[in-house]
């Protein structure tokens, strides 16, 4: 079983029509479930894994919303409920599909030691982190007793590191001190740049993998890369129209790990992880997709 650890949100997407954003009638808006390591459950279920979900929401009728969402997916709830509101992002999205997020994390940064599900942990091979929860100081709690848990079981652990923004302000020192113990490793190019030093995305791969078992580095438009080892691969991705990058990310790292735990390829996990990603971004939001789970994309 697969446990996800993180966010779940609302994410209220305003899309550019125009590129003048601010004239009147210049948005198309979409409400969508979202949250990080929400998506990557939601993905990860629907790619055949037995999946559950650790994380917060509010006693409000979004979180109740989002709680229904998640059992419709077939998702198993480790969710707390609190008392602060559940947790909003707003994400402009440009005409070319790249977005600016605002974000009021409301529960999400209440997320404490006492909230975790200590059954479902147990039931665990892998727990999936994503690092949002490192950056405020009960979910970072929280996480390292999950984590340490996790670990002193002999499961695995797999970490996507969400910001490189936040890297620059928690540390490179500082976050490879809370990414001990991870096994599988999926960063963006910018966030591998910050936690390197390098440029080039095969030095930034090398450097990482003499930290972590296995590293996938998601290149955007250029795909992506993973290595193992002294074994690297690459995919070069697909080419589609950019509608939306939001959740693509979190799609990616799901559609990976499910086919990387099946196949141990990582060739075979590149392509599934950037096949699913290249249907995210052609659909306004994290959850919606322009092709069927199922389906071969040339």
């Amino acid at each position: 079983m697969i446990v996800a650890f993180g966010d779940l949100m609302l994410d209220i997407v305003m899309r550019a029509r125009s590129s003048s954003p601010y004239t009147a009638h210049s948005f198309q808006a979409s409400i969508t479930p979202g949250g990080s390591a929400a998506n990557f459950a939601v993905w990860a279920a629907r790619l055949g894994s037995k999946v559950g979900l650790i994380a917060k929401v509010g006693a409000d009728v979004i979180g109740r919303s989002l709680l229904r969402d998640l059992e419709n997916e077939g998702v198993v709830n480790g969710v707390a409920v609190g008392k602060e509101a559940t947790g909003l992002a707003l994400t402009i999205v440009d005409q070319n599909g790249e977005r600016t997020m605002m974000v009021a994390r409301g529960a999400t940064s209440t997320l404490s030691t006492d909230d975790l599900d200590w059954m479902l942990l147990d039931c665990a091979d892998l727990l999936h982190i994503t690092a949002y929860s490192f950056f405020e100081d009960t979910p970072r709690q929280a996480a390292l007793a999950a984590m340490a848990h996790i670990k002193k079981r002999n499961k695995l652990l797999s970490l996507d590191p969400a910001s490189h923004s936040f890297l620059q302000c928690l540390g490179v020192e500082a976050f490879f001190a809370l990414a001990q113990g991870v096994d599988i490793f999926i960063p963006n190019l910018d966030e591998g740049r910050v936690l390197t030093g390098e440029r080039e995305p095969d030095r930034v791969m090398r450097s990482l993998l003499r930290r972590f078992y296995v590293v996938a580095l998601k290149l955007g438009a250029d795909g992506a890369m993973a290595g193992t080892g002294d074994t690297i691969a690459h995919h070069p991705g697909f080419t589609v129209p950019v509608v939306d990058t939001t959740g693509a990310g979190d799609a990616f790292g799901a559609a990976f790990i499910v086919t990387w735990l099946t196949h141990h390829d990582l060739a075979a996990a590149l392509r599934e992880g950037n096949r699913i990603a290249a249907g995210v971004v052609q659909a306004v939001g994290a959850r919606f997709t322009a092709i069927p789970p199922d389906s071969s994309l040339r």
